[in-house]
């Protein structure tokens, strides 16, 4: 039996060309009826993902929702008095912080730095397409350009976002992997290039969504997930029914128990719910 409703944002309910289908609002609407919590999970910061809640309605639900692919818990009307409450927020070493940000330079990666705090993030070029593109989708509005003397301790990292050629990327990658940092394919930007997210070790969707669940006092084996990025894998995999995208890549359609029959622009997540869910 279903009793919890988590979804992806970008390529799951939300299309960039057309945006919300109205058969996936719809279904969130019935699963409102039904009182089966739905609770948003996505690489999203804080900022960017009120205004999907708010399209679906869910912008007034006291359940924790999941951002920065698992990396923060929080809800927009904590205990239904219309506050912001952040749960938690997983943020990275500062020791390699630096060790990141100086290989990044060495190997001319470009970065952009969720810091804890909603309105910062920090930047390796104090000039670049890619800084001014993060900048206007993050909503982050204070820029810290790092620098060797940046101190890190007062606003820590939650999230890297690391953006530079295949060739570069190499040696990047292999110091955080070294470190068992959490690595995910970026989409936002071309496939020429060799794009990722950095998540704190151990963080992901599946790490977010088992707080959401305990708090909410609900058995992972009947939460249902739609996802269709790399980042969504470990929660497909957590959740009781994982279910890819039509659009999703094989690898994420491979480890999932089932395929959308629709497109997340075609309203995939709510045409499965109607014909899978709401029985």
């Amino acid at each position: 039996m279903i009793k919890m409703i988590a979804i992806d944002i970008d390529g799951t309910v939300f299309d960039h060309k057309t945006g919300i289908h109205q058969k996936t609002k719809d279904a969130i609407l019935k699963a409102k009826e039904l009182n089966i919590p739905v609770v948003i999970a996505t690489g999203r910061n804080l900022t960017t993902i009120h205004h999907i809640a708010k399209e679906l309605q869910i912008d007034n639900s006291s359940y924790p929702f999941v951002s920065q692919n698992g990396g923060q818990s929080f809800s927009f009307n904590h205990d239904n008095k219309g506050e912001l409450k952040i749960y938690y927020t997983v943020s990275f070493d500062i020791r390699l912080t630096k060790e990141l940000f100086d290989c990044a330079n060495k190997n001319k990666i470009k970065i952009f730095a969720y810091s804890e705090d909603e309105k910062y993030a920090y930047a390796n070029k104090k000039i670049s397409a890619f800084r001014t593109f993060m900048k206007f989708k993050t909503k982050r509005q204070k820029l810290i350009s790092y620098n060797s003397k940046t101190d890190f301790s007062k606003l820590k990292v939650s999230k890297f976002i690391c953006f530079g050629k295949a060739k570069h990327m190499q040696k990047f990658r292999e110091l955080a992997e070294k470190n068992d940092v959490s690595i995910f394919e970026f989409s936002y930007v071309s496939d020429a290039h060799a794009n990722i997210e950095l998540n704190p070790a151990g963080v992901d969707k599946a790490y977010g969504l088992k707080y959401v669940t305990e708090q909410l006092n609900i058995d992972p084996k009947d939460v249902i997930y739609f996802g269709d990025g790399e980042n969504d894998i470990a929660a497909i995999k957590w959740a009781g029914k994982g279910i890819a995208m039509k659009n999703a890549k094989e690898a994420v359609k491979q480890v999932a128990d089932d395929v959308t029959y629709l497109t997340a622009g075609e309203g995939g997540v709510g045409d499965y719910l109607f014909k899978n869910v709401f029985k």
